[in-house]
């Protein structure tokens, strides 16, 4: 079963890679970045979710390899 686009915002605010929600942002501050993660075939590689936050945020390491795994593998986890 694939991961709910609900679930996978919840696992982007978790992880708050660039601080948003951290700095009073709303819950659902990284859907735009969920629905590009979810527009991705098969699971997502690790650069695939840095290049996303990459270009949304305008800076090449606005997502780290460490946030980028964990998000990946909470991804998985939460589909099981």
């Amino acid at each position: 079963m694939p991961i709910s686009r609900d679930e996978l915002i919840s696992i982007l605010a978790e992880a708050d890679p660039v601080g948003l929600i951290a700095a009073g942002g709303p819950h659902d501050e990284y859907a735009s970045e969920a629905d590009a993660i979810l527009a991705l075939r098969g699971v997502p590689q690790l650069t695939e979710i840095t290049g996303i936050f990459g270009v949304s945020f305008s800076e090449p390491g606005a997502c780290s390899r460490e946030k980028a795994r964990w998000i990946a593998e909470e991804m998985v986890r939460r589909a099981g």
